[in-house]
């Protein structure tokens, strides 16, 4: 039955449909197709599990999780991430004690320690030089042809502000305004901030409220949103080859053909392509037939999709205190210079380590270090146990997925020796680290908008593919590339994936 029939037979049509996709984009989709009565969809994951860009794996026995993938709910306010988390009691707050007591230290390649105050006057200047880039998208300012990243107005505004120094005091706001750059550049998932459009940076829109963790793992949200899928409308281990979405079955009415590499093909009324812009780029030109228009090609092509990779670092014994919330690590730049091989400097990408679990070991029982009331009588053996996480981006996140993890164990104790200055810095029990640039379902981690590029280019990435002949789409495109103001968010892939579930509910509703 084709779509242009008459209201009252639409009412009662349930198309079919495929999602391409078992991330937080493709789950949602069916999680929103469930809630409204369309049950006849099938959900494509080439992997061999759920989540795509969201991972949590366990780290003891005892539940914790790392987070391979996405860490953060990214705000409060008006954030669906967080209301599922919170109406499902899946946010833990600290004990306040235990919360105030950590701190953070800000360290020099040479083991000096850097004041807070000195930290706070650069991170003001910083800021309201990140809002000075935001304003020029919100307010509409022009910028300079030949200047138009926001790498390089950073660093032209803040060698004004260091005029006014000299010596050691111009050199410890330097490392400090470098640190920070390193950690936007995770933040933005690029190589270097160069590469980042200034005149669209402000399109990004931050939400108001302080940043959570989900210490049941990531994943948790995932799994209540799975809750309306039926088992079987998954099917793993099913990489999609071609979707062929200008086509015709006069007996079933399906006009969408999705083959997978294996063979099989699927037909449907409507697909949900939830595939990541790295994806895209790589696989566009043959993944679609008849091939995908002109602007939406140049807009995959023109985005910026960046590589973010995790270290994480599980000792046996503490390596530095309990109070200890995070080491910033302020490297020397003049010792990173260009011609520099990526073997031996891999690691100065990496501009701090968490302390992401501290807990006590007695007997078979876990205790986290100042979350517990009371004492235990039980009588055992007693540790503790740390994890620490660093991040980097880039060129040298796609070098470290090449090492093996005894290098990259050898270089982080080295780093930890240096600037903690201990020279017994124990070996890490295991290494954990992500590859999502090499991870072939993936190629990357999320968006950006790079120089050249246009946040329009966003809305014609998310635009439906609809034959000329109809007016109903046929192919639509969801995940966190197609949303206009939360791109690089898991909040924003959730929500592309409603979008577009609700675009298909629509065409069958009244």
């Amino acid at each position: 039955m084709d779509l242009e029939k008459s209201t009252e037979n639409s009412r009662t049509l349930k198309p079919k449909i495929i999602i391409i996709g078992a991330g937080i984009a493709g789950i949602a989709a069916g999680e929103f197709l469930s809630r409204k009565g369309f049950t006849d969809f099938q959900i494509l994951e080439a992997t061999g599990r759920t989540g795509g860009r969201i991972w949590s794996v366990s780290v003891d026995d005892d539940g914790h999780k790392a987070e391979l993938g996405a860490n953060w709910i990214h705000g409060i306010e008006r954030n669906p991430i967080f209301q599922i988390a919170d109406q499902n009691h899946l946010l833990q707050l600290r004990h306040a004690d235990h919360t105030l007591k950590r701190h953070d230290l800000y360290v020099m390649e040479n083991g000096t320690r850097v004041s807070e105050k000195i930290v706070k006057e650069v991170d003001f200047s910083y800021g309201m030089l990140i809002q000075q880039c935001e304003d020029f998208f919100v307010s509409g300012i022009p910028t300079s042809d030949e200047n138009d990243s926001v790498g390089e107005y950073l660093v032209s505004e803040f060698e004004e502000k260091l005029d006014k120094y000299s010596n050691n005091d111009r050199k410890v706001r330097q490392l400090i305004f470098n640190q920070r750059l390193l950690l936007e550049c995770c933040i933005s998932g690029c190589d270097r901030l160069e590469e980042v459009s200034l005149s669209e940076f402000g399109s990004y829109e931050e939400l108001p409220g302080v940043h959570y963790t989900i210490p049941p793992g990531f994943e948790a949200i995932l799994e209540i949103l799975k809750k309306s899928i039926p088992e079987k409308n998954f099917c793993l281990n099913k990489p999609v080859k071609c979707v062929s979405w200008d086509m015709s079955s006069e007996k079933t009415g399906q006009k969408v053909c999705v083959e997978c590499e294996d063979g099989e093909k699927f037909y449907a009324n409507h697909v949900i392509s939830t595939v990541s812009l790295g994806v895209l780029k790589a696989a566009c030109d043959r993944m679609f037939v008849p091939p995908l228009p002109k602007d939406k090609k140049e807009a995959i092509q023109s985005l910026g999709f960046g590589i973010v990779n995790k270290v994480i670092l599980e000792f046996d014994e503490p390596v530095v205190a309990s109070d200890v919330f995070r080491i910033h690590l302020l490297w020397d730049s003049q010792e990173n210079g260009p011609g520099t091989d990526l073997r031996s400097t891999w690691f100065r990408k990496m501009y701090s380590f968490e302390v992401v679990h501290d807990h006590v070991l007695i007997g078979d029982q876990v205790q986290d270090r100042g979350t517990c009331n009371g004492e235990t009588n039980h009588i055992g053996s007693q540790h503790t146990r740390q994890l620490l996480m660093g991040w980097l981006s880039g060129n040298q996140a796609i070098f470290m997925e090449s090492l093996t993890e005894e290098e990259i164990a050898d270089d982080c104790i080295e780093i930890l020796k240096k600037f903690l200055q201990k020279k017994d810095i124990p070996r890490p029990k295991r290494v954990l680290r992500t590859r999502w640039g090499s991870n072939q379902y993936t190629r990357g981690s999320y968006t950006f908008i790079a120089v050249g590029s246009y946040h329009s280019y966003i809305d014609s990435l998310m635009e439906p593919l609809t034959p000329v002949d109809s007016d109903t789409p046929r192919v639509l495109f969801a995940g966190e590339a197609t949303h206009p103001t939360f791109y690089s968010t898991t909040h924003g892939a959730l929500l592309s994936g409603y979008r577009e579930a609700q675009r298909i509910v629509s065409l069958y509703s009244p």
